[in-house]
């Protein structure tokens, strides 16, 4: 307390030299909601509930537009993300379904194609059986002039009735069963010229 003595102020005492006489303003010269301007450390205007920054240029009303715009923004691209609009896969058009070769029962007349482009079955067959065999022997039917149906397979009737013409041309028994001896047949008439 030196330093009240001498007359010098410290720039770090904030209560050196403020005695009671100092105070200009006492509590009956304050109106309601004013704010002595010495006083003000937060930096206030004296408005209750002012804002600093971009809230306290902009309107409230202004604000809450803008939120929603906002909102709205974020809940549309959420929208079209779920909705796969954003989906970088490149998805190929439906292409248009196979159609099956058509059956017909015309006469053998047709021009055979070179034996490598039909391959017979490799194992005997008999009706019931499904698999790539059977497409097999539907093939090498169909390419001997042979009407066995829709090349699915299944070996059904069609390919029963197919089968047993073969057989009665190659002299053999028509049971409608691709056995040794009948398969030994087909492979000599898809090898023939």
């Amino acid at each position: 307390m030196s330093t009240r003595e001498t007359g010098s102020r410290d720039p770090d005492d904030w209560f050196a030299g403020s005695d009671a006489a100092q105070i200009s303003l006492d509590a009956d010269e304050l109106q309601p909601g004013a704010v002595d301007a010495g006083d003000d450390w937060l930096g206030n205007d004296g408005r209750a509930g002012a804002r600093d920054g971009l809230g306290a240029s902009l309107p409230t009303r202004w604000v809450a537009i803008g939120a929603g715009v906002l909102l709205a923004g974020c809940l549309l691209v959420a929208g079209l993300v779920l909705g796969g609009v954003f989906d970088s896969a490149k998805h190929p058009a439906a292409a248009p379904p196979a159609t099956a070769p058509s059956t017909t029962t015309a006469p053998a007349t047709t021009t055979p194609t070179p034996a490598a482009a039909t391959p017979p079955p490799t194992a005997t067959l008999k009706p019931g059986d499904t698999g790539t065999q059977v497409e097999m022997l539907q093939r090498a039917l169909l390419h001997l002039g042979y009407a066995a149906g829709k090349v699915d397979g299944n070996y059904g009737s069609t390919t029963v009735a197919a089968l047993k013409q073969f057989q009665t041309a190659a002299k053999l028994t028509a049971d409608g069963v691709l056995g040794p001896a009948t398969l030994a047949a087909l492979v000599s008439a898809l090898r023939a010229p």
